[in-house]
């Protein structure tokens, strides 16, 4: 009888450049997986279906974000929870009929990239309102806080940046916080929000 020793095995390493940031992503069905490069998300983002978990993130940048990979659909759905636009304002936000953005809702069709983009900016907007706690969001979609242009306004010209969020989310927050220094909070009246004014950014029109 001859007897023999096999070598232990030992899995391939996979080969990614020093410091890179890289996600995994873990096949829904399993399988061994793969690995991307965070730097081209913009890339093999589009080639993921939106059902497929990745499991892990390794990365040599500890503030390093997460890529976003939300379907049209997912950020449509995201803006209305968080800012409850009207389908109409929508529609002219992104300009496109009613019909073309229920369609997005669907699932139906996919917006164009440059649309996809003034989609993905309002709901990164809205993210952004839902993590900072304001809770009337909707109240600031048309604040012409932006030498007389409103979030919309932006979001429409391809314009939004994360910076006019911020200023909308400090007025949300100051006007919270002279709410709470009035004492109406203490009031046995029956609660009202007619006092918090949409134009209340000094240089906005009236």
């Amino acid at each position: 009888m001859y007897t023999t020793t096999l070598p232990a095995h030992r899995p391939m390493p996979i080969p990614q450049p020093m410091g890179a940031a890289v996600v995994v992503i873990a096949c829904a069905l399993g399988g061994t997986g793969s690995v991307f490069a965070l730097s081209h998300a913009n890339e093999w983002g589009k080639m993921l279906d939106t059902r497929v978990p990745y499991f892990d993130v390794q990365t040599a940048d500890a503030d390093a974000v997460r890529p976003d990979i939300r379907s049209a659909a997912e950020h449509l759905a995201n803006i209305r929870q968080v800012l409850n636009p009207a389908i109409a304002d929508l529609a002219t936000t992104f300009g496109v009929s009613r019909q073309a953005i229920y369609k997005w809702i669907g699932g139906e069709s996919t917006p164009e990239d440059d649309k996809l983009e003034r989609i993905r900016s309002l709901s990164l907007a809205a993210d952004a309102f839902q993590k900072a706690g304001v809770t009337r969001a909707s109240s600031f979609l048309k604040m012409k806080a932006f030498e007389g242009r409103s979030l919309l306004d932006l979001v429409s010209a391809g314009q939004l940046l994360p910076g006019h969020t911020q200023t909308l989310i400090a007025e949300a927050q100051a006007m919270n916080a002279a709410y709470s220094r009035s004492g109406l909070v203490k009031s046995k009246a029956s609660p009202s929000e007619d006092w918090r004014a949409e134009l209340s950014i000094p240089g906005s029109s009236e």
